[in-house]
């Protein structure tokens, strides 16, 4: 429950008041802010990334990602992180009486390069809405050509889209 509180003021801080909201499953071309929240993936050797971060994206005809934030391995590297490029994003809609006005849940998949040299596909996950019963809250993340690091186990989060 603090882990929510602390997140709802994060997105609080980084939020706007909002007039377009995706009203249904098929807003899939708006505009969206996209929020990481401090999220962990878990790659099947038992290493983890945590990553935070904000940003736009718009998945329609104008497709376009822009923002970033940090990570931090269990390795013990850290550094910054932006997004490049924005593969698609699926909304699953609202869920009435969320207290962030025009949140959606959805998910996008970003192209995204790491300031260590990396690069790879960032994906959010956020089950607000309507979102398939087998999806979780939280991020994936594959960098490189040929898994050369496979972050693809939630392991905890809180991540959002709001209509912009």
């Amino acid at each position: 429950m603090k882990k929510l509180l602390l997140a709802l003021v994060f997105v609080a801080g980084l939020t706007a008041p909002t007039t377009a909201l995706a009203t249904d499953a098929n807003g899939n071309h708006n505009a969206y802010r996209w929020i990481v929240a401090g999220d962990t993936a878990k790659a099947p050797d038992g290493s983890t990334i945590t990553m935070m971060g904000s940003g736009l994206l718009s998945a329609g005809p104008d497709k376009m990602a822009s923002g970033g934030g940090t990570f931090s391995t269990s390795g013990g590297s850290s550094g910054h992180w932006s997004a490049t490029a924005v593969q698609g994003f699926v909304n699953y809609g609202q869920t009435p009486g969320f207290p962030v006005p025009g949140a959606n849940g959805g998910m996008t998949k970003l192209k995204v390069s790491l300031d260590n040299g990396s690069s790879g596909v960032l994906t959010i996950f956020c089950v607000l809405g309507s979102p398939p019963p087998s999806v979780m809250e939280g991020i994936n993340l594959i960098l490189g050509e040929g898994g050369s690091a496979e972050y693809t186990e939630q392991d905890g989060g809180f991540t959002l889209f709001i209509a912009s």
